[in-house]
């Protein structure tokens, strides 16, 4: 499968938040057991939707996290550990071939869940110093 051909959708379960993927240990950050049960629930969803794709041009994602409830949420605090489980899993060779992300914020829906579309990147933004 390839996104020039068609956009990559995927139905990825909801993320835990930056402050519980991540623990401190003698001094270093290291993945907490709830982390890495995250990474095999997003292995396993990207193995049964896209197995073995491995990705490696540039790529725009756009990222719609459905909660499970209207809790107050910051959006940035749950696609670090979405997009880094599933370089974990291969979708992509690195989380540094994204050119350009979108997140958005879905309705409420029954346990949470994530859709992610995965596209060709557009092109990159000139530079201009301001004048």
């Amino acid at each position: 499968m390839s996104i020039e051909d068609q956009p990559i959708i995927l139905w990825l379960p909801w993320p835990p938040t930056l402050n519980s993927y991540y623990v401190p240990k003698n001094g270093a950050m290291y993945i907490s057991r709830k982390g890495r049960a995250y990474r095999d629930l997003v292995n396993e969803a990207i193995n049964e939707q896209v197995p073995s794709l491995g990705l490696t041009e540039r790529i725009q994602v756009e990222i719609t996290l459905y909660p499970s409830d209207a809790r107050v949420r910051d959006l940035d605090n749950y696609k670090k550990a979405l997009l880094d489980a599933c370089t974990h899993a291969d979708l992509w060779d690195d989380d540094s071939l994204i050119d350009q992300d979108f997140t958005y914020r879905g309705c409420i829906v029954k346990g949470g869940t994530v859709k992610m579309e995965i596209n060709p990147a557009g092109p990159i933004m000139p530079y201009k110093l301001a004048e």
